[in-house]
């Protein structure tokens, strides 16, 4: 312990004791977070000191991240000296040793010490100074009626298991899972498994599978609290926690399965309002999580599977259900939640009509479209398969998976590559719904290869330079483009490039939109000349992307100066939302859109999505971006 001047603990001992005063404190946690020297955000310790009698208070920070018992004296001696004027009767700590050390060097032998292991006041005046800053504090998990902090050790072992079982690697949040047994509150009788997108962790509850498609449905999201409000445990980093959850599993020592992932089990209500659950439905929660902590994928893909579970309450026999997953696999598609049916459903239509223009012939182009009028109109459902090879057998499969939702895409798009191991597009489906990178890259490098055997040499040779016009070259391009964007995901950045532009070699009209990824790849790998070619060649392009992309190149080029700003200029015309987006000021809580309108916020956010990174990662951008355009309303961009 650090030496505390013997001049300031003598005018310590001049001071006047009110001798009704206890002062509540010691060394606490702080509801802050500071940068660490590597970056990393930690809690810091503090000095706290509040008067029982007076309401006065001091909080002093320490300097790096440790309880020194100094730190507690220095905090009671400003206490004193700035702001009581006295001297307390009696000091309330939680540490009996701390007390102990503080008395013997204060040298006050009338001092009193007494042991409060809650430090209840001390606590809250912490807690009301975060609201002060940050608005009210989240609810405590012990204030749930019954909750103990041995009801929450058993919840926090049963969310640390399940998080470890991570099953939202074959689980979306498309896939609704019923409790059929026990009988639990009606609020968690339907939830979804959160994760395959890699950002939010976790279980979402539904008091009804209509109430799921409400969700999707719906542009804001924040309705449905309106209208009841939802249950979720979701799991995050410290600084993502409530501030009283972190200390009580400090101060219990409760597990979690890693760093990041702090498990918190809330209700959210309309108009901000959020409570914790009590005994009994901490219970529901910790049977279910524990169930699905042990659920295999085989289970999952029987529709309906059981666990015994020993919960806080006793063993239970756990049963869960996907409803839809227990009908055969030639049943009718439900439709998927996600609002636009999936695009690539076309082109089974195309390819059934390729395949009728190869084996007619037709005097004249009016003979041609008469016959395909006569054919093809209708409900797309209503027209029949031509397919014969295992391979076309496969790829009508593929379409059906494509137009269903959740986990029978994954269950179709396998029986499929049962059918035909060169069906590409069943392996692009795969990845699509694979949550682990590495996973995701070998499912698409597995595609390529079978486009490349379904398409033979024959196929690069007549079509390159128009190769996305063939309808049965698309699933080998949507394969090589998803390993592209893998492998960038994945810091391979020069084996990304190659694909990258061998995509635009085989298809220059760049259907695929291969050119957004590519500017961004170039741009980060300092490959600016080789960028600036490229922008070139699509010169003409109105996009607020390209735009935006120009205007970035410029800047890395020129600098501030007429050009750049004239390029920036023209961006800003494009969509004047962008700079609020690359601003980050605010959120943006929809899913991805799946289509947007020239000038639209949806186009911001895809500029963000797909040119943000080079944005950030060019010294000075940002700061002449907000020095030069407009903000308007700023959204940040958050995804899911």
């Amino acid at each position: 312990m650090a030496q505390v001047s013997s001049l300031m603990l003598a005018r310590f001992m001049r001071l006047p004791r009110r001798s009704a005063d206890a002062w509540q404190g010691g060394i606490l946690r702080m509801p802050m977070w500071v940068d660490g020297p590597d970056g990393t955000p930690y809690r810091p310790w503090g000095g706290v000191w509040v008067s029982l009698e007076t309401g006065l208070a001091n909080v002093k920070l320490a300097e790096a991240d440790a309880g020194d018992p100094t730190l507690a004296v220095d905090a009671l001696l400003e206490l004193a000296f700035k702001f009581a004027q006295t001297r307390p009767a009696a000091i309330q700590v939680a540490d009996p040793a701390l007390g102990e050390q503080i008395a013997r060097t204060l040298g006050d032998p009338e001092l009193s010490v007494t042991i409060d292991p809650r430090l209840a006041e001390a606590k809250a005046m912490l807690e009301r100074m975060a609201a002060d800053t940050k608005g009210p504090p989240h609810p405590a998990a012990l204030e749930g009626r019954g909750v103990t902090a041995e009801r929450m050790r058993a919840f926090a072992v049963a969310a640390r298991d399940f998080y470890g079982a991570a099953p939202w690697r074959h689980l979306s949040d498309e896939d609704l899972i019923h409790v059929e047994a026990p009988r639990v509150d009606k609020a968690f009788r339907h939830l979804t498994v959160l994760g395959r997108a890699g950002q939010t962790f976790g279980l979402g509850f539904f008091a009804s599978p209509k109430e799921l498609d409400r969700l999707h449905a719906s542009p804001d999201p924040g309705t449905l609290l309106e209208n009841g409000g939802r249950w979720s445990v979701l799991f995050g980093a410290p600084w993502e926690t409530p501030f009283s959850d972190l200390d009580l599993w400090e101060e219990q020592g409760f597990p979690v399965a890693a760093p990041e992932a702090y498990p918190v089990a809330m209700w959210f209500g309309g108009s901000g309002r959020m409570r914790r659950p009590d005994a009994r439905e901490l219970g529901d929660l910790e049977r279910i999580l524990l169930a699905l902590s042990r659920t295999t994928e085989a289970e999952i893909d029987q529709g309906r599977w059981s666990h015994e579970v020993s919960a806080h309450g006793g063993p239970h026999r756990v049963t869960l259900a996907i409803p839809e997953l227990l009908l055969p696999l030639d049943a009718p598609p439900e439709p998927a939640r996600h609002g636009m049916p999936d695009r690539r459903v076309m082109e089974r239509l195309l390819l059934e009509v390729q395949r009728f223009t190869a084996t007619q012939e037709f005097a004249s182009e009016g003979e041609l479209n008469a016959a395909l009028q006569a054919k093809f109109t209708g409900p797309m459902d209503a027209v029949p398969s031509t397919a014969e090879t295992p391979l076309e057998r496969a790829q009508d499969l593929v379409y059906r998976a494509m137009d269903v939702r959740g986990r029978r895409r994954i269950q179709l798009a396998r029986k499929a590559l049962e059918l035909s191991a060169d069906c590409a597009d069943a392996y692009v489906l795969l990845a699509e719904e694979c949550a682990d990178v590495d996973r995701a890259c070998d499912l698409y490098a597995q595609g390529v290869a079978a486009g490349e055997r379904a398409l033979g040499p024959a196929a690069f040779a007549e079509l390159t330079g128009a190769f996305w016009g063939d309808v049965g070259t698309r699933p080998y391009m949507l394969a090589r483009f998803g390993l592209a964007r893998c492998l960038d995901d994945l810091g391979r950045r020069d084996d990304a490039l190659t694909h990258y532009r061998e995509l635009l070699r085989l298809n220059p009209g760049d259907n695929q939109g291969v050119r957004y990824a590519l500017l961004n790849a170039l741009l980060l790998a300092g490959r600016d000349d080789e960028a600036g070619t490229l922008l070139l060649q699509f010169e003409d392009e109105p996009t607020a992307l390209w735009q935006y992309g120009q205007a970035l190149w410029a800047f890395r080029h020129d600098g501030d100066g007429p050009a750049s700003r004239q390029r920036l200029r023209a961006a800003v015309r494009a969509n004047r939302h962008v700079p609020g987006y690359l601003a980050g000021d605010s959120e943006w809580t929809a899913p991805s859109p799946a289509s947007y309108a020239m000038g639209s916020r949806e186009e911001a956010v895809i500029c963000v999505d797909e040119l943000g990174d080079a944005w950030t990662a060019t010294p000075g951008a940002l700061d002449w971006l907000a020095a030069h355009a407009p903000a308007g309303k700023r959204r940040k961009r958050r995804r899911r």
